[in-house]
């Protein structure tokens, strides 16, 4: 009878599992302690898991068209289904979404409680340094939305930065570090954990506008409706995307991704993924980790 033919990651799965199976320990439980909540192996890093067949945790925000988690834990947006797409090619379909803030994202990654971010968490030099960025997926525009008939003229920062108006940005986002970075004085910023409450933020009169990506706020138009206009992208932002993080100790695992991505971002599925969700894939195309790393924040 002929050996079947596996794939590479099929024989180090298989392999993984034989090892656990050797002797009255395994190298694997060697190397790794276990959670005592969730019985799953802490510090193992993302190719153990996947060895020892454990679902590769993602993390999203559920911000469309970025990330959407629906309540039967379907996971979809522009940034995971590029994901999901190019961990398939690698021969990976077991992956479970995870909700979080913004702020939480870098920090959980860290503790090993997911194992990439894709999220829409746009590039900056601080995340640069602490995590290993997979080449862009989505570039983005930044706009207000503000009540009908925009009372207080807000279509530029230079707009807010001249007047008494306050406008609300989630919390730990590039929205945030990058409206301070231009100049918006602290006390004009009013922080929200999602895009949802912001919104409601401005319905309720507590703050003039809300700063967020433009389809972002389109998007909340389309599903929610709402008294407000959205402004032209503002110029003043610099060009800005996000892509794919993963620990700087899963370098070869983010090495191998990237690869496959980048061959994928030339496929006519990446640019219907990303169309799907209203973005273009050709910026997406053309920008680089290392020129969106360089942006302040």
């Amino acid at each position: 009878m002929s050996k079947p033919n596996l794939s590479r990651r099929a024989l180090l799965r298989y392999s993984a599992v034989g090892l656990a199976a050797v002797g009255s320990g395994s190298l694997l439980a060697a190397c790794q302690t276990t959670n005592p909540e969730t019985g799953q192996a802490e510090g193992a890093g993302i190719q153990q898991r996947i060895d020892s067949g454990q679902p590769v945790r993602i993390a999203v925000a559920n911000e469309p068209p970025y990330t959407k988690l629906g309540a039967d834990g379907e996971l979809s947006g522009a940034s995971p289904d590029v994901t999901k797409a190019v961990l398939e090619r690698m021969g990976i379909t077991e992956i479970e979404g995870v909700q979080t803030d913004y702020d939480s994202m870098i920090p959980g990654l860290g503790a090993d409680r997911w194992d990439i971010v894709s999220a829409g968490l746009f590039m900056n030099k601080t995340r640069c340094s602490k995590v290993l960025y997979a080449s862009p997926d989505i570039v983005s525009t930044e706009s207000f939305a503000v009540p009908t008939g925009n009372p207080k003229g807000l279509t530029t920062v230079d707009d807010v930065k001249n007047s008494d108006a306050v406008v609300a940005v989630l919390a730990g986002s590039y929205e945030l570090k990058t409206a301070k970075s231009l100049g918006i004085a602290e006390g004009q910023l009013q922080t929200y954990p999602k895009a949802p409450d912001a919104m409601q933020g401005m319905s309720d009169g507590r703050v003039d506008a809300v700063l967020l990506p433009t389809l972002t706020l389109q998007s909340h138009k389309d599903q929610y409706g709402g008294d407000f206009d959205i402004t032209e992208p503002l110029d003043s932002f610099p060009v800005t995307g996000a892509g794919a993080a993963f620990r700087k100790s899963d370098s070869d695992f983010h090495a191998e991704f990237d690869a496959e991505l980048k061959k994928f971002k030339e496929t006519d599925e990446f640019a219907q993924i990303l169309g799907q969700w209203g973005f273009a894939a050709e910026p997406s195309r053309k920008a680089t980790t290392e020129e969106l790393c360089a942006t302040e924040g």
